[in-house]
Protein backbone atom coordinates (compact mmCIF):
# COMPACT_ATOMS: atom_id res chain seq x y z
CA UNK A 1 0.00 0.00 0.00
CA UNK A 2 3.12 2.42 0.53
CA UNK A 3 3.79 1.94 -2.43
CA UNK A 4 1.19 3.05 -4.59
CA UNK A 5 0.65 5.79 -2.35
CA UNK A 6 3.92 6.91 -3.87
CA UNK A 7 3.08 6.43 -7.04
CA UNK A 8 -0.01 8.43 -6.81
CA UNK A 9 1.73 11.29 -5.13
CA UNK A 10 4.36 11.00 -8.01
CA UNK A 11 1.09 11.34 -10.62
CA UNK A 12 -0.57 14.10 -8.35
CA UNK A 13 2.96 16.37 -8.53
CA UNK A 14 2.97 16.26 -12.29
CA UNK A 15 -1.14 15.97 -13.49
CA UNK A 16 -4.22 16.03 -12.50
CA UNK A 17 -6.15 13.02 -10.96
CA UNK A 18 -10.12 12.67 -10.63
CA UNK A 19 -11.68 10.01 -9.25
CA UNK A 20 -15.38 9.87 -10.86
CA UNK A 21 -18.12 7.58 -11.58
CA UNK A 22 -19.88 5.20 -8.19
CA UNK A 23 -19.51 6.67 -4.79
CA UNK A 24 -18.11 3.90 -3.39
CA UNK A 25 -15.54 2.41 -5.37
CA UNK A 26 -13.64 -1.03 -5.09
CA UNK A 27 -11.24 -0.61 -8.29
CA UNK A 28 -11.39 1.44 -10.91
CA UNK A 29 -10.57 2.14 -14.49
CA UNK A 30 -7.37 4.58 -14.84
CA UNK A 31 -6.89 6.80 -17.76
CA UNK A 32 -6.78 10.00 -19.42
CA UNK A 33 -9.54 9.93 -21.48
CA UNK A 34 -10.58 13.59 -20.26
CA UNK A 35 -13.36 13.91 -23.08
CA UNK A 36 -14.62 10.26 -22.78
CA UNK A 37 -15.98 10.87 -19.10
CA UNK A 38 -19.73 10.37 -19.26
CA UNK A 39 -19.07 6.99 -21.42
CA UNK A 40 -16.17 5.55 -18.93
CA UNK A 41 -19.27 6.18 -15.96
CA UNK A 42 -21.74 4.07 -18.19
CA UNK A 43 -19.46 2.01 -19.17
CA UNK A 44 -18.20 1.10 -15.60
CA UNK A 45 -22.08 0.60 -13.79
CA UNK A 46 -22.59 -2.26 -16.67
CA UNK A 47 -19.10 -3.61 -15.47
CA UNK A 48 -20.19 -3.51 -12.08
CA UNK A 49 -23.25 -4.76 -12.29
CA UNK A 50 -21.86 -7.53 -14.34
CA UNK A 51 -19.27 -8.34 -11.78
CA UNK A 52 -20.07 -7.30 -8.18
CA UNK A 53 -17.18 -5.41 -7.67
CA UNK A 54 -18.08 -1.34 -7.43
CA UNK A 55 -15.86 0.05 -10.53
CA UNK A 56 -15.19 3.39 -10.56
CA UNK A 57 -13.06 5.61 -12.89
CA UNK A 58 -10.11 7.79 -12.28
CA UNK A 59 -8.75 10.62 -14.94
CA UNK A 60 -5.23 11.57 -14.80
CA UNK A 61 -4.11 14.41 -16.94
CA UNK A 62 -2.93 15.27 -19.06
CA UNK A 63 -1.18 12.45 -21.20
CA UNK A 64 2.47 12.70 -19.96
CA UNK A 65 1.42 12.85 -16.38
CA UNK A 66 -0.85 9.35 -17.39
CA UNK A 67 2.05 7.83 -18.49
CA UNK A 68 3.99 8.58 -15.69
CA UNK A 69 1.43 7.60 -13.05
CA UNK A 70 0.92 4.07 -14.81
CA UNK A 71 5.07 3.33 -15.14
CA UNK A 72 5.74 4.68 -11.24
CA UNK A 73 2.78 2.58 -10.19
CA UNK A 74 4.15 -0.88 -12.43
CA UNK A 75 7.66 0.33 -11.46
CA UNK A 76 6.53 0.37 -7.68
CA UNK A 77 5.17 -3.24 -7.67
CA UNK A 78 0.81 -1.66 -7.96
CA UNK A 79 0.20 -1.76 -11.37
CA UNK A 80 -3.37 -0.86 -11.91
CA UNK A 81 -6.29 -2.95 -11.47
CA UNK A 82 -7.47 -1.50 -15.29
CA UNK A 83 -6.55 0.87 -17.19
CA UNK A 84 -6.27 2.49 -20.86
CA UNK A 85 -2.99 2.55 -22.80
CA UNK A 86 -1.89 2.67 -26.56
CA UNK A 87 -1.50 -0.39 -29.02
CA UNK A 88 1.42 -1.29 -31.10
CA UNK A 89 5.10 -0.89 -29.69
CA UNK A 90 3.31 0.96 -26.53
CA UNK A 91 1.44 -2.22 -25.60
CA UNK A 92 4.09 -4.53 -26.00
CA UNK A 93 6.83 -2.04 -23.85
CA UNK A 94 3.89 -2.82 -20.90
CA UNK A 95 3.29 -6.25 -22.07
CA UNK A 96 7.12 -6.95 -21.47
CA UNK A 97 6.84 -6.24 -17.68
CA UNK A 98 4.77 -9.04 -17.37
CA UNK A 99 2.04 -7.53 -15.27
CA UNK A 100 -0.93 -8.25 -17.64
CA UNK A 101 -3.28 -10.57 -17.94
CA UNK A 102 -4.08 -12.81 -20.40
CA UNK A 103 -7.27 -12.62 -21.95
CA UNK A 104 -7.36 -15.92 -24.27
CA UNK A 105 -10.59 -16.74 -22.79
CA UNK A 106 -12.66 -13.58 -23.26
CA UNK A 107 -11.91 -13.26 -27.05
CA UNK A 108 -12.44 -16.69 -27.37
CA UNK A 109 -16.03 -15.84 -25.93
CA UNK A 110 -16.47 -13.16 -27.80
CA UNK A 111 -15.14 -14.10 -31.26
CA UNK A 112 -17.54 -17.26 -30.72
CA UNK A 113 -19.95 -14.99 -30.15
CA UNK A 114 -19.53 -12.60 -33.24
CA UNK A 115 -18.87 -9.72 -31.10
CA UNK A 116 -15.79 -9.27 -32.85
CA UNK A 117 -13.93 -10.84 -36.12
CA UNK A 118 -10.69 -12.87 -35.21
CA UNK A 119 -8.53 -10.62 -36.63
CA UNK A 120 -9.15 -7.86 -34.18
CA UNK A 121 -8.00 -9.54 -31.41
CA UNK A 122 -4.07 -9.30 -33.23
CA UNK A 123 -4.46 -4.97 -32.62
CA UNK A 124 -4.83 -5.97 -29.04
CA UNK A 125 -1.86 -8.85 -28.56
CA UNK A 126 1.51 -9.18 -27.75
CA UNK A 127 3.95 -11.36 -28.95
CA UNK A 128 0.78 -13.49 -29.96
CA UNK A 129 -1.20 -13.24 -26.64
CA UNK A 130 -4.16 -10.92 -26.25
CA UNK A 131 -4.00 -8.87 -23.09
CA UNK A 132 -6.03 -6.30 -23.72
CA UNK A 133 -9.40 -5.75 -25.05
CA UNK A 134 -10.90 -2.97 -27.01
CA UNK A 135 -12.00 0.56 -25.89
CA UNK A 136 -11.41 2.00 -29.59
CA UNK A 137 -11.12 1.34 -32.81
CA UNK A 138 -10.81 4.30 -35.00
CA UNK A 139 -9.83 5.95 -38.19
CA UNK A 140 -8.39 9.63 -38.79
CA UNK A 141 -9.78 11.57 -40.52
CA UNK A 142 -10.78 15.47 -41.60
CA UNK A 143 -13.82 16.31 -40.00
CA UNK A 144 -15.68 19.45 -42.13
CA UNK A 145 -18.11 21.73 -41.04
CA UNK A 146 -21.05 21.02 -43.66
CA UNK A 147 -21.98 25.13 -43.05
CA UNK A 148 -18.87 26.62 -43.67
CA UNK A 149 -18.22 24.74 -46.26
CA UNK A 150 -21.56 25.87 -47.67
CA UNK A 151 -20.63 30.00 -46.96
CA UNK A 152 -17.33 29.54 -48.72
CA UNK A 153 -18.90 28.24 -52.31
CA UNK A 154 -17.38 24.74 -51.47
CA UNK A 155 -19.82 22.04 -53.04
CA UNK A 156 -17.84 19.05 -51.23
CA UNK A 157 -15.03 17.45 -49.31
CA UNK A 158 -11.45 18.05 -51.82
CA UNK A 159 -10.59 14.96 -53.70
CA UNK A 160 -6.79 16.30 -54.88
CA UNK A 161 -4.12 17.93 -52.69
CA UNK A 162 -4.51 21.02 -55.17
CA UNK A 163 -8.50 21.54 -54.02
CA UNK A 164 -7.40 20.92 -50.44
CA UNK A 165 -5.23 23.75 -50.85
CA UNK A 166 -8.34 26.01 -52.60
CA UNK A 167 -10.92 25.06 -49.94
CA UNK A 168 -8.68 26.38 -47.37
CA UNK A 169 -8.20 29.35 -49.11
CA UNK A 170 -12.09 29.75 -49.84
CA UNK A 171 -12.54 29.46 -46.30
CA UNK A 172 -9.95 31.96 -44.79
CA UNK A 173 -11.61 34.17 -48.01
CA UNK A 174 -15.07 33.68 -46.10
CA UNK A 175 -14.10 33.94 -42.69
CA UNK A 176 -13.28 30.54 -41.14
CA UNK A 177 -9.70 29.30 -39.43
CA UNK A 178 -9.41 26.68 -42.25
CA UNK A 179 -8.21 23.90 -39.20
CA UNK A 180 -8.33 23.64 -35.77
CA UNK A 181 -4.78 22.51 -35.03
CA UNK A 182 -4.45 22.84 -31.52
CA UNK A 183 -1.36 22.08 -28.89
CA UNK A 184 -4.10 20.10 -26.32
CA UNK A 185 -2.60 18.08 -23.32
CA UNK A 186 0.71 17.94 -25.17
CA UNK A 187 0.20 15.47 -27.38
CA UNK A 188 -0.78 16.55 -30.58
CA UNK A 189 2.06 17.74 -32.14
CA UNK A 190 2.64 14.41 -34.14
CA UNK A 191 -1.19 14.59 -35.87
CA UNK A 192 -0.30 16.65 -38.96
CA UNK A 193 3.10 15.28 -39.26
CA UNK A 194 2.05 11.92 -39.50
CA UNK A 195 -0.81 12.78 -41.78
CA UNK A 196 1.46 14.74 -44.18
CA UNK A 197 3.75 11.81 -44.41
CA UNK A 198 0.87 9.52 -45.36
CA UNK A 199 0.22 11.63 -47.97
CA UNK A 200 3.36 12.24 -48.91
CA UNK A 201 4.40 8.55 -49.12
CA UNK A 202 3.43 5.30 -47.20
CA UNK A 203 5.92 3.56 -47.44
CA UNK A 204 8.39 6.54 -46.11
CA UNK A 205 6.12 6.70 -43.23
CA UNK A 206 6.32 2.80 -42.44
CA UNK A 207 10.09 3.44 -41.74
CA UNK A 208 9.95 6.15 -39.67
CA UNK A 209 9.26 3.17 -37.01
CA UNK A 210 11.88 0.93 -38.16
CA UNK A 211 14.60 3.60 -38.43
CA UNK A 212 14.79 2.99 -42.53
CA UNK A 213 13.58 6.46 -42.71
CA UNK A 214 15.17 9.56 -41.73
CA UNK A 215 13.57 11.89 -39.87
CA UNK A 216 15.38 14.81 -41.80
CA UNK A 217 15.12 12.59 -44.57
CA UNK A 218 13.50 13.84 -48.10
CA UNK A 219 10.44 13.03 -47.34
CA UNK A 220 10.41 14.51 -43.78
CA UNK A 221 11.29 17.58 -45.31
CA UNK A 222 8.91 17.86 -47.59
CA UNK A 223 6.44 17.41 -45.24
CA UNK A 224 7.58 19.96 -42.71
CA UNK A 225 7.88 22.33 -45.52
CA UNK A 226 4.06 21.80 -46.38
CA UNK A 227 3.30 22.35 -42.69
CA UNK A 228 5.32 25.31 -42.01
CA UNK A 229 3.65 26.85 -45.76
CA UNK A 230 0.13 26.22 -43.99
CA UNK A 231 1.07 27.99 -40.84
CA UNK A 232 2.43 30.94 -43.11
CA UNK A 233 -0.41 30.81 -44.93
CA UNK A 234 -2.84 31.53 -41.78
CA UNK A 235 -4.31 27.94 -42.20
CA UNK A 236 -4.24 26.76 -38.51
CA UNK A 237 -5.61 27.95 -35.36
CA UNK A 238 -2.85 29.16 -32.74
CA UNK A 239 -1.38 25.99 -31.25
CA UNK A 240 -1.04 27.45 -28.02
CA UNK A 241 -4.28 27.62 -27.64
CA UNK A 242 -5.45 24.46 -24.99
CA UNK A 243 -8.89 24.42 -26.48
CA UNK A 244 -9.68 21.03 -27.30
CA UNK A 245 -12.40 21.20 -29.85
CA UNK A 246 -14.09 24.58 -29.22
CA UNK A 247 -13.21 26.33 -32.50
CA UNK A 248 -14.51 23.56 -34.22
CA UNK A 249 -17.74 23.02 -32.81
CA UNK A 250 -18.39 26.94 -32.69
CA UNK A 251 -17.36 27.09 -36.22
CA UNK A 252 -14.74 29.61 -35.91
CA UNK A 253 -12.77 26.98 -37.71
CA UNK A 254 -13.88 24.78 -40.77
CA UNK A 255 -11.88 21.74 -40.66
CA UNK A 256 -10.38 19.54 -37.72
CA UNK A 257 -7.66 16.45 -38.39
CA UNK A 258 -8.83 13.70 -35.54
CA UNK A 259 -9.76 10.39 -35.31
CA UNK A 260 -13.21 9.52 -35.92
CA UNK A 261 -13.94 9.14 -32.17
CA UNK A 262 -14.33 13.02 -32.23
CA UNK A 263 -17.71 12.65 -33.21
CA UNK A 264 -19.25 12.25 -30.27
CA UNK A 265 -17.34 14.94 -28.84
CA UNK A 266 -18.40 17.27 -31.80
CA UNK A 267 -21.81 16.08 -31.02
CA UNK A 268 -21.59 16.40 -27.11
CA UNK A 269 -20.90 20.16 -27.94
CA UNK A 270 -23.90 20.69 -30.24
CA UNK A 271 -23.26 19.68 -33.65
CA UNK A 272 -25.08 17.32 -35.36
CA UNK A 273 -23.44 14.34 -37.48
CA UNK A 274 -23.82 14.78 -41.17
CA UNK A 275 -26.61 17.37 -40.82
CA UNK A 276 -23.60 19.93 -39.21
CA UNK A 277 -20.40 18.28 -40.27
CA UNK A 278 -18.94 15.40 -42.31
CA UNK A 279 -15.99 14.04 -42.52
CA UNK A 280 -12.83 13.48 -45.56
CA UNK A 281 -10.05 11.29 -46.12
CA UNK A 282 -7.25 13.72 -46.52
CA UNK A 283 -6.03 13.49 -49.95
CA UNK A 284 -2.69 12.56 -51.47
CA UNK A 285 0.24 15.46 -52.19
CA UNK A 286 0.94 13.79 -55.44
CA UNK A 287 -1.67 11.61 -57.22
CA UNK A 288 1.02 8.82 -57.82
CA UNK A 289 1.23 8.20 -54.53
CA UNK A 290 -1.10 5.72 -53.44
CA UNK A 291 -3.75 6.59 -50.55
CA UNK A 292 -3.19 5.61 -47.30
CA UNK A 293 -5.60 5.54 -43.99
CA UNK A 294 -4.53 5.95 -40.63
CA UNK A 295 -5.89 3.20 -37.57
CA UNK A 296 -5.74 4.00 -34.02
CA UNK A 297 -6.50 0.72 -31.15
CA UNK A 298 -7.01 1.73 -28.19
CA UNK A 299 -6.64 -1.12 -25.43
CA UNK A 300 -7.94 -1.56 -21.64
CA UNK A 301 -5.56 -3.67 -19.83
CA UNK A 302 -5.95 -5.44 -16.53
CA UNK A 303 -3.43 -6.48 -13.80
CA UNK A 304 -2.60 -10.27 -13.92
CA UNK A 305 -2.66 -10.33 -10.12
CA UNK A 306 -5.68 -8.52 -9.39
CA UNK A 307 -7.56 -10.40 -12.21
CA UNK A 308 -5.97 -13.88 -10.31
CA UNK A 309 -7.11 -12.52 -6.56
CA UNK A 310 -10.59 -11.33 -8.14
CA UNK A 311 -11.60 -13.98 -10.58
CA UNK A 312 -15.19 -12.07 -10.40
CA UNK A 313 -13.90 -9.00 -12.84
CA UNK A 314 -13.88 -11.73 -15.26
CA UNK A 315 -17.33 -11.22 -15.62
CA UNK A 316 -17.13 -7.32 -16.16
CA UNK A 317 -14.55 -7.88 -19.11
CA UNK A 318 -17.22 -10.11 -20.74
CA UNK A 319 -19.37 -7.81 -20.51
CA UNK A 320 -17.17 -5.25 -21.62
CA UNK A 321 -16.64 -7.21 -25.14
CA UNK A 322 -20.11 -7.50 -25.46
CA UNK A 323 -22.72 -4.80 -27.82
CA UNK A 324 -24.56 -3.49 -24.93
CA UNK A 325 -21.26 -2.24 -23.50
CA UNK A 326 -20.53 -0.88 -27.07
CA UNK A 327 -23.70 1.17 -27.03
CA UNK A 328 -23.35 2.29 -23.65
CA UNK A 329 -20.42 3.80 -24.67
CA UNK A 330 -21.13 5.75 -27.40
CA UNK A 331 -24.63 6.46 -26.74
CA UNK A 332 -22.66 8.84 -23.69
CA UNK A 333 -20.38 10.26 -26.22
CA UNK A 334 -17.48 7.74 -25.97
CA UNK A 335 -15.24 5.75 -29.12
CA UNK A 336 -16.52 3.07 -30.84
CA UNK A 337 -14.81 -0.08 -30.40
CA UNK A 338 -15.61 -1.60 -33.35
CA UNK A 339 -17.47 -3.83 -31.92
CA UNK A 340 -19.84 -6.03 -35.13
CA UNK A 341 -22.95 -6.40 -33.48
CA UNK A 342 -23.36 -2.60 -31.98
CA UNK A 343 -25.13 0.02 -33.04
CA UNK A 344 -23.11 1.93 -35.65
CA UNK A 345 -22.55 5.26 -33.27
CA UNK A 346 -22.96 8.73 -35.88
CA UNK A 347 -23.17 8.87 -39.82
CA UNK A 348 -19.38 9.72 -39.84
CA UNK A 349 -18.67 6.14 -39.25
CA UNK A 350 -20.89 4.99 -42.20
CA UNK A 351 -19.53 7.99 -44.28
CA UNK A 352 -16.21 7.17 -43.67
CA UNK A 353 -16.73 3.12 -44.21
CA UNK A 354 -18.17 4.02 -47.64
CA UNK A 355 -15.13 5.76 -48.53
CA UNK A 356 -13.01 3.29 -47.65
CA UNK A 357 -15.25 1.18 -49.74
CA UNK A 358 -14.95 2.78 -52.59
CA UNK A 359 -10.98 2.52 -53.02
CA UNK A 360 -8.06 0.45 -51.79
CA UNK A 361 -6.24 2.04 -48.93
CA UNK A 362 -2.62 1.41 -47.67
CA UNK A 363 -3.96 0.72 -43.46
CA UNK A 364 -0.95 1.91 -41.10
CA UNK A 365 -0.78 2.21 -37.69
CA UNK A 366 -1.21 5.46 -35.63
CA UNK A 367 2.44 6.99 -34.97
CA UNK A 368 1.96 7.30 -31.47
CA UNK A 369 1.32 3.95 -31.33
CA UNK A 370 4.44 2.57 -33.82
CA UNK A 371 7.30 5.17 -32.50
CA UNK A 372 9.53 2.92 -30.29
CA UNK A 373 8.24 4.08 -26.63
CA UNK A 374 11.33 5.27 -25.34
CA UNK A 375 11.59 7.91 -28.25
CA UNK A 376 7.89 8.97 -28.31
CA UNK A 377 8.30 11.78 -25.95
CA UNK A 378 11.08 13.66 -26.72
CA UNK A 379 10.21 13.27 -30.83
CA UNK A 380 6.65 14.59 -29.80
CA UNK A 381 8.17 17.44 -27.89
CA UNK A 382 10.27 18.54 -30.94
CA UNK A 383 7.38 18.09 -33.29
CA UNK A 384 5.51 20.56 -30.36
CA UNK A 385 8.28 22.99 -30.68
CA UNK A 386 7.82 23.16 -34.24
CA UNK A 387 3.99 24.19 -34.32
CA UNK A 388 4.84 27.30 -32.00
CA UNK A 389 7.93 28.38 -34.07
CA UNK A 390 6.86 27.22 -37.22
CA UNK A 391 9.47 28.96 -39.01
CA UNK A 392 12.06 27.24 -41.68
CA UNK A 393 15.03 27.19 -39.49
CA UNK A 394 13.39 25.41 -36.58
CA UNK A 395 11.79 22.89 -38.95
CA UNK A 396 15.59 21.89 -40.05
CA UNK A 397 16.69 21.93 -36.67
CA UNK A 398 13.45 19.84 -35.61
CA UNK A 399 14.50 17.43 -37.48
CA UNK A 400 17.78 17.14 -37.13
CA UNK A 401 17.12 16.95 -33.57
CA UNK A 402 14.77 14.09 -34.19
CA UNK A 403 17.05 12.16 -36.24
CA UNK A 404 20.14 12.57 -33.86
CA UNK A 405 17.30 10.56 -31.23
CA UNK A 406 16.36 7.91 -33.35
CA UNK A 407 19.82 7.33 -34.72
CA UNK A 408 21.38 6.78 -31.22
CA UNK A 409 18.20 4.53 -30.40
CA UNK A 410 18.52 2.13 -33.47
CA UNK A 411 22.42 2.24 -33.15
CA UNK A 412 21.59 0.62 -29.81
CA UNK A 413 18.33 -1.29 -30.71
CA UNK A 414 18.78 -3.09 -34.23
Amino acid sequence: MTKMKNALAASLAIGTMIATGVAAQDISISHDKNSWEEGFVAYTAGGSAASGINIGNTLVSPADAYQAFVQTSISAGDTPPIFTWWSGAQLDSVAETGELADLTEYWDRAIANGEFPASTKDLFSSDGVPVAIPLNLATWVVNYNLHAFEAAGLDGPPETWEELEAAAEALKAAGYIPFMSPGTNGWMGFVWFQELMVRISPEAYLGLADGSTKYNGPEVQQAFTIWGDFYERGFFTDPRDQEFSKYFSNGEAAMYLLGDWSAGIFDGEGLKAGEDFSAFIMPTVSPDTAPGIILEAAPIMFSKDYLAENPELGAAIDYWMTADAANAMTSNGGPFNGNSKADMPNAILETVGQLLAAKDHVAVVRWWESVPADLQGDLQSLMSSFMVTPTPENAQKVMDDMEALASAYWAENS
